[in-house]
């Protein structure tokens, strides 16, 4: 039976690589009490600007403000590269400087992705990954042993007895430890793992074409399924072309790895350490290798490995144009088919809360922020949807605020709990890249019409779109554009 990324025996390796430099996924924010802070604001712009890792930064606002958890993490579209991440700091600003795009009006130049080359042809030592706990004791992590079962060992505590007879043999050193098992490591049924005291973590190694450094690049994971998905796509690869490749065959000189990132649907923690769930950027392997035609030609693959050359690695060609995941320009939407039930009516008259109340007259972003509030939907959950639809930075645009609060009128008549689902249905939709308004044709020849204002059936068409989705976007796509055709000539 074929291993995963959580049942592999590179997961319990002790040897660690020393890294070179650390790319990470996501950035580090204030939170609404630091951020009145004038001196921790102040601290925060200084550190961002200097490229200071968000821990250092955080440590230094504690400190200086006495402000207990100043920052909390922040999902973005683009990777933070901090000079402190890397023994040779000036290795960040060219990794940016060489990689990174200007997008959406944006003045700063971000990471939104990024070639790598591999340095191995074992996966396990390419994504290396444990089960760990953080903060607690015992210090419980996961460990492979001989028999190919992953186990949870800690390293006991130092007991007054150990104490007693190093005194005794006048050893000054601390007493010898060995690691202790305590069972079988069984994420789903570990109180530690389901408390969110012991935690995944999984290191990706690679190279970085044109940057100059022995030291491994990395880049940690705490999401099982980002980190499932990118061992699962490096794994089926190495199983079918007996290595994984440094050279395009296809493409010679050109990178065959990317990593980037992709929205989708994870559970989250807010500002409060709220548990929520939402659409989510999460980091994406994508491979520029046809393996069909590797595949189909019925050559020995495994002789065809070579080492990437030299000068390759030293002076990448021209990188390929970036895919913009999110466009920048409005995408046209179908008008939602808003039913005129009293249920639909009733639930767009809620109360408005003190928040709401307390509004400042006439500023739109409050005004929206209140729609929001009342139709209990999260800022998060809302935002890439409204980017999909009206373009990125439409907050600072006021014909662009007016067609986010008409939507969110639209949004009252069929209540939260409809609109959520309607958002969600729209988002994953643009993920296997089929436009809104053919998704919905679709959607109403299978459902009826009115299924806009219906919640039962709005979960069953989201629900179904789910799973279309975890096959991949071509097969969804397909099958979706299949059904619509006959859907279309039953009509006709």
């Amino acid at each position: 039976m074929k291993v995963s990324i959580l049942s592999q025996r590179a997961a319990g390796r002790d040897q660690q690589i020393k890294a070179g430099g650390k790319i990470r996924p996501g950035i580090k924010v204030l939170t609404n009490a630091a951020k009145a802070n004038a001196k921790a604001v102040d601290l925060y712009n200084q550190g961002v600007l200097k490229r200071l890792k968000f821990s250092e930064i955080e440590k230094q606002i504690v400190e200086a403000c006495n402000i207990k958890n100043p920052m909390y993490p922040r999902n973005t579209p683009y990777y933070n590269v901090a000079a402190s991440d890397f023994g040779m700091p000036e290795l960040a600003a060219m990794i940016v400087e060489k990689y990174g795009e200007v997008r959406n009006g944006d003045s700063e130049k971000r990471l939104y992705r990024f070639p790598v080359v591999f340095h191995s042809g074992d996966v396990g030592d390419i994504y290396p990954n444990q089960f760990r706990r953080y903060g607690g004791e015992p210090g419980y992590e996961s460990h492979y042993g001989e028999d190919g079962k992953r186990y949870c060992r800690y390293l006991p505590e130092v007991t007054k007895e150990m104490v007693a007879e190093q005194q005794a043999r006048r050893i000054k050193r601390p007493p010898r430890r060995d690691k202790v098992i305590r069972g079988e490591c069984e994420p789903r049924s570990c109180p530690e793992f389901l408390q969110g005291q012991c935690k995944f973590r999984g290191t990706l190694h690679f190279y970085i074409p044109g940057v100059p450094t022995t030291g491994l690049m990395v880049m940690e994971t705490t999401s099982e399924y980002a980190a499932e998905a990118i061992w699962s796509d490096l794994d089926r690869i190495q199983q079918a072309l007996g290595h994984i490749p440094r050279t395009n065959p296809n493409n010679p000189g050109k990178p065959i790895f990317w990593i980037t990132k992709v929205q989708e649907i994870r559970t989250y923690f807010d500002e409060n350490g709220q548990k929520k769930s939402g659409i989510q950027w999460v980091p994406k392997l994508q491979a520029d290798i046809d393996m069909g035609s590797l595949l189909s030609s019925g050559a020995d693959l495994a002789l065809q490995h070579k080492p990437a050359p030299v000068a390759w690695l030293a002076a990448p060609k021209a990188m390929p144009e970036a895919s913009i995941l999110v466009p920048t320009a409005p995408v046209d939407m179908p008008p939602i088919d808003i039913p005129s039930t009293p249920a639909a009516v009733a639930s767009s008259s809620v109360a408005p809360t003190q928040h709401q109340a307390t509004a400042a007259a006439g500023d739109p972003v409050e005004a929206v922020l209140q729609k929001l509030d009342m139709l209990g939907l999260e800022h998060e959950e809302t935002v890439p949807y409204f980017d999909l639809k009206f373009g990125e930075g439409w907050e600072d645009r006021t014909e662009s605020l007016a067609a986010v609060l008409k939507q969110l009128d639209d949004f009252s008549k069929v209540g939260g709990a409809c609109a959520r689902l309607l958002i969600e249905m729209t988002l994953l939709a643009h993920q296997i890249d089929v436009p809104p308004q053919d998704f919905m044709r679709y959607a109403t020849g299978r459902h009826g019409r009115g299924i806009t204002g219906n919640e039962t059936v709005l979960n069953q068409v989201v629900t179904e779109l789910r799973e279309l989705a975890k096959s991949g976007p071509q097969f969804a796509k397909s099958y979706i554009y299949d059904e619509l055709k006959m859907i279309e000539q039953r009509v006709a």
